[in-house]
């Protein structure tokens, strides 16, 4: 393991330049088990454990998070399919005065980058379009207490459309994660 690639990567604080910023997402730093529900559009669903970890990176001027779905105890079993592992960066985009959200998903390919608002103690990331998408991601955090979040997942094809919930995530903090 190169430890000097992630004592690099890791930060202790949030950097005093960003930290007002990115002050909504800091509740979430740390270590989380969920249960993921999928909805298809017949109205059935199914639901997969996974666990979710959030550190400061990067001189503390960033957030980042792994989403592992499902966990990683599970993922070899075959009682799950392959779902999702992949990682998260939050930032603070200064020319442009919001924070920015970056996805990538390496076990099924995908990249998203959201711009961010706040709204009602609730974090909207709204996808900007990257290429040819026929339809857009809405992704929301919400109900943030010390404990849980939920974060629930909309497809639509814009602004003006309904937005389909596709998505759900209902997280715990681990009991060792204080």
């Amino acid at each position: 393991m190169n430890t000097q690639f992630l004592e690099s990567l890791a930060a202790a604080n949030p950097h005093p330049d960003v930290h007002e910023k990115l002050r909504m997402y800091e509740p979430l730093i740390g270590s989380w088990d969920f249960d993921w529900v999928g909805h298809n559009g017949d109205g059935t669903k199914w639901t997969v454990p996974g666990e979710w970890f959030f550190s400061w990176i990067l001189e503390g001027r960033a957030i980042q998070d792994n989403w592992i779905c499902p966990s990683i105890a599970l993922r070899s079993t075959g009682k799950y399919p392959t779902g999702q592992y992949g990682t998260t960066i939050r930032f603070y985009d200064k020319e442009e005065d919001c924070v920015k959200v970056v996805w990538i998903g390496a076990a099924n390919p995908q990249v998203n980058l959201f711009r961010v608002t706040f709204i009602d103690n609730q974090i909207i990331q709204q996808e900007i379009a990257i290429g040819q998408q026929s339809k857009l991601a809405r992704w929301v955090i919400k109900d943030i207490t010390s404990e849980s979040f939920k974060w629930e997942a909309y497809l639509g094809e814009d602004e003006e459309t309904e937005w389909q919930l596709t998505q759900e995530v209902f997280a715990r903090r681990r009991k060792n994660d204080h």
